[in-house]
């Protein structure tokens, strides 16, 4: 009965002080830990790919726990300043701080994402697989077309080119049904 008791005053105490800041944060502990672990344990994939998804995925999350406190705390904040009735202001509190934990989700970890983690992950010197196979744009060189080359000596003049038409055995008026 005792690790009943222990269970129950756990549940009461976490329900009771359980801000959704918390839970989210500790859910981004576990994905930062999880998916990178899982990605690398993948016995199918490339180890370079390996190796840039789970480095990529574990900043990923070290960007997201700090903004999610942030956002969260801010906006928590906001509900202490506007509400002076204690009981009031709790709610609101609560309410706010899962708003700012989803404005956080939905805009300020992508955007810091995208700002962060390819100067990270270029100074680490890991790109993504896909960019290593790429040329760079110093080495590709234009194809010349010999049937498309002028000779130097010859002058095109502008009435000369010749003047394509497109051709339709329907009339083109009205709306198209179906595809037609």
């Amino acid at each position: 009965m005792a690790l009943a008791e222990i269970l129950k005053r756990t549940c009461k105490k976490l329900g009771e002080n359980n801000k959704p800041t918390y839970v989210v944060m500790a859910i981004a502990t576990v994905k930062g830990i999880c998916r990178p672990t899982f990605t690398m344990m993948d016995k199918t994939e490339n180890p370079e790919t390996k190796k840039y998804t789970a480095l990529r995925e574990g900043l990923t999350e070290v960007i997201a726990i700090p903004a999610y406190w942030a956002c969260g705390e801010l906006a928590g904040g906001l509900a202490k300043k506007a509400f002076k009735d204690k009981a009031l202001a709790g709610r609101a509190e609560k309410n706010l701080m899962f708003m700012g934990v989803c404005i956080a989700a939905l805009f300020v970890i992508p955007g810091l994402c995208s700002v962060a983690i390819k100067p990270i992950m270029d100074k680490i010197g890991l790109k993504a697989p896909d960019e290593k196979e790429k040329p760079s744009k110093k080495t590709i060189t234009p194809t010349v077309n010999p049937y498309l080359t002028i000779p130097a000596n010859q002058v095109i003049q502008r009435d000369k080119f010749p003047q394509v038409h497109t051709f339709t055995a329907r009339p083109q008026i009205g709306m198209k049904v179906g595809g037609l």
